[in-house]
């Protein structure tokens, strides 16, 4: 139900890291170019990759958003019977998606619509990547997804 779930970024949507790395998670040596003006596909590999190492963070907020905007359809009452197991089946789905392979492919697929973004997005994304722990980060982007899936 939820295969594109994951990758599906609002601008780009984002394995795991245990607890105590999450909390020192700085910002990746990429996300300073992109920080700095980089283009729109850069920043998006480096939205997936930070994602990618605050996983215990993001995917359950990313769960949270999806349900409670029903995307995909049905995730809503997936989450209301099973709330952990869709998080389960989210984080396996993590697992392939956050590859750097499939970031890369994921935002070749999404850059058109990056760079068509409002600069306010664009820069709360840039911001977001300077969070210097999951939690703030997560916490930063979601509203940025939340945009997309509310549409």
């Amino acid at each position: 139900m939820i295969r594109s779930f994951a990758l599906v970024l609002a601008l780009a949507s984002f394995a795991g890291c245990k607890k105590s790395e999450e909390a020192k998670a700085a910002p990746p040596a990429a996300a300073a170019k992109a920080q700095a003006g980089g283009d729109t596909k850069q920043l998006c590999v480096d939205l997936f990759t930070r994602a990618r190492t605050c996983t215990n963070d993001y995917i359950p907020a990313l769960v949270d958003a999806r349900a409670k905007y029903d995307k995909p359809p049905g995730i809503a009452e997936a989450v209301k019977k099973d709330r952990n197991a869709v998080i389960q089946e989210a984080l396996g789905e993590w697992k392939n998606d956050s590859t750097d392979a499939s970031i890369s492919a994921t935002c070749d697929k999404i850059a058109a619509d990056f760079a068509n973004a409002p600069q306010s997005d664009i820069d709360l994304a840039r911001s977001c990547l300077a969070k210097p722990d999951c939690a703030t980060y997560t916490t930063c982007v979601m509203p940025i997804f939340e945009k997309r899936f509310a549409k």
